[in-house]
């Protein structure tokens, strides 16, 4: 298992002076978001050559669900660039959140269809027709499912799951939230067993969302699971 912190946690200004710091305290990635992603393929790639911390992962577009048809097609488009910086990068994945909205922003279609119907609808549609193409670059997408408090739209494992399974690409995997599963999963060890086929990348946070060790999290028995489903993927702090 490898370990990875997101860029805005790294010390350092410039993504030069993070990757310097985290090669000193022995992290294996960063995870890649905001201003980072401003740079160019070429810009990353040099910064990545010959650092011993590489990229584990990177935020996708977060307009998927946008009620406007012009926004929602760019963050398609959005998506389909962060695979090519992926595939540049050796990036493990690219995380969506399909909403930080705590209610659905789409119109109320009824009798037709309700909105929470609608939006699950629409990202079924729009994952289905770029995740071939991760699928093909062996770059999953990673769907991280939300606590309630944040989103109203994919809380659970299961959920991102069965998301994957509409789709049915291999290009469609989830992640799993330590701090999200404290609030989400009644038994987070047997959420992470049922998930292992869909599991692809790991956040991990204390209940109080600091480190591990801060808060009240039993980690142990997550991690059980982690060992017992044969993950040997990335661990993000975030």
């Amino acid at each position: 298992m490898r370990i990875s912190v997101r860029a805005s946690m790294a010390p350092g200004n410039t993504l030069a002076e993070k990757l310097s710091s985290l090669a000193e305290l022995g992290y294996d990635g960063i995870e890649l978001h905001g201003d980072v992603l401003d740079l160019s393929d070429d810009e990353l790639a040099q910064h990545f050559e010959g650092s011993p911390v590489q990229p584990s992962a990177m935020v996708g577009s977060l307009q998927l669900l946008n009620p406007t048809a012009a926004v929602r097609q760019e963050g398609v488009a959005e998506m389909r660039r962060r695979l090519t910086t992926a595939t540049r990068l050796g990036a493990a994945g690219v995380i969506i959140v399909p909403t930080f909205a705590t209610r659905p922003e789409l119109p109320n279609l009824w009798p037709l269809t309700d909105p929470l119907k609608l939006q699950w609808d629409l990202l079924v549609a729009e994952l289905k027709l770029i995740a071939p193409d991760y699928e093909a670059a062996e770059i999953p997408i990673l769907i991280e499912p939300l606590n309630r408090y944040e989103t109203h739209f994919i809380n659970r494992l299961e959920q991102g799951c069965r998301m994957c399974d509409e789709v049915g690409s291999a290009g469609c995997k989830i992640m799993a939230d330590f701090f999200h599963m404290n609030i989400e999963e009644p038994d987070i060890a047997a959420s992470i067993r049922a998930a292992k086929d869909h599991l692809a990348y790991i956040h991990v946070a204390d209940s109080i969302r600091l480190q591990p060790g801060q808060g009240h999290l039993d980690l142990k028995p997550g991690f059980r699971a982690l060992k017992d489903i044969g993950y040997d993927g990335w661990l993000g702090l975030e």
